[in-house]
């Protein structure tokens, strides 16, 4: 079993395009290059579309507040 692993910063209301983060966000590079924090709307719009090392981890919020890497 994978250990879970957990986004260890903090995370604001809103992400780098002021979308409102819920409980899910994406840590990855956007199409033109830079990394940014994505809402799922934001990543469908400017993420560079690979989840993956190297590209992008996806987390979801837990009961507890905390953020578990599900993908990445």
């Amino acid at each position: 079993m994978d250990e879970k692993k957990y986004w260890t910063g903090t995370v604001g209301p809103l992400d780098d395009f002021n979308e409102i983060i819920v409980d899910v966000f994406y840590d990855g590079a956007t199409y033109r290059g830079p990394w940014a924090i994505m809402t799922p709307y934001s990543w469908m719009r400017h993420g560079c579309g690979i989840v993956g090392q190297g590209a992008a981890q996806r987390y979801e919020k837990q009961e507890d507040g905390k953020w578990m890497k599900k993908e990445g």
